[in-house]
């Protein structure tokens, strides 16, 4: 009888011990699940379309549309902002300059601009692309620009307008699918690359002072073509002597000036001889070191000896 009891209470014991285990392992792995969830989640998206035309909302649902299939969530940015007249807005730049109204109601981490842009070349023919801007809505910077081809759509002699429309609508969406597979592209590299949509893109601003025309038209040149990370410039001013821009880039600093004083190089000047090169935070000042090579002018020597 004794026995039976303790046998009892053992498998009583064992029962017991077998059901906390099972519920440690289920919160092991709900926990487990919820990280990998957290470590694929992708930024929520804000997807505006520019402009106005009347294959706005084919451009919109094919780009948003493969987005989504690709795991990203995507946000209506027409629909969150009515009281902007996106019909007018050309681009990103002069959507941002509402930045106050957006940081309002916009709690996306990308904005994605998509503009149609169309011409009538003439009575048979047009040509047609789509535009698209990427923008880092925590660091303040642009992540990519991209566009599809410029396509020339040719019309049969006999084409009214209802085939005209017809015929355009099919191109259009076949360069939102197109553009909505490159944008994708684009946002798949930059999170496997970096797996922090934070740190994609950096604004780099670039100061030079005293330096000869054709010097800066080389760098600039250099540093668009040439320089990997490269996404665009902007804001490019020219004061006398003094030349300043916007330089976005997925480059690190340290890279960027190494490039730098390599491409001066090439054209014969270096750093501490031919010029000063300081860098504070992100900004980037080069001034050039005058020659002293020149004895100066002869002046009045009858008067000045």
């Amino acid at each position: 009888m004794l026995t039976n009891s303790v046998n009892q209470n053992i498998f009583m014991f064992v029962n017991k011990m077998n059901k906390i285990k099972a519920t440690l392992l289920i919160i092991i792995l709900t926990l487990l699940s919820m990280n990998a969830h957290t470590a694929e989640q992708k930024p929520l998206i804000s997807l505006y379309i520019l402009g106005e035309n009347n294959n706005n909302k084919s451009v919109k649902i094919s780009v948003q549309s493969i987005l989504n299939q690709g795991g990203f969530l995507i946000k209506d940015g027409n629909s969150a902002i009515k009281n902007i007249n996106l019909k007018k807005t050309k681009n990103l730049d002069k959507l941002l300059q509402n930045s106050d109204i957006l940081s309002d109601i916009i709690d996306a981490e990308l904005i994605i601009t998509l503009k149609l842009n169309y011409q009538r070349i003439n009575k048979l023919s047009s040509s047609v692309y789509i535009s698209s801007e990427i923008y880092n809505t925590q660091t303040k910077n642009y992540i990519s620009t991209w566009s599809t081809p410029r396509k020339i759509i040719n019309f049969p002699k006999d084409c009214n307008d209802i085939c005209v429309n017809l015929i355009l609508s099919e191109k259009v969406i076949l360069l939102s699918d197109q553009l909505g597979n490159s944008i994708l592209r684009i946002l798949e590299a930059k999170l496997k690359e970096d797996k922090n949509y934070s740190n994609i893109s950096k604004v780099y601003n670039f100061k030079f002072y005293d330096f000869k025309y054709k010097d800066i038209i080389y760098l600039t040149d250099i540093m668009v073509n040439e320089f990997p990370g490269f996404i665009k410039i902007r804001n490019e001013q020219s004061f006398g002597k003094q030349n300043s821009w916007s330089y976005y880039s997925s480059a690190d600093l340290l890279k960027l000036k190494k490039w730098l004083v390599i491409s001066l190089s090439d054209i014969g000047l270096n750093i501490e001889k031919d010029y000063d090169l300081s860098v504070f935070d992100n900004n980037i000042f080069v001034k050039k070191i005058p020659s002293f090579k020149s004895m100066g002018s002869k002046g009045n020597s009858k008067k000045f000896n």
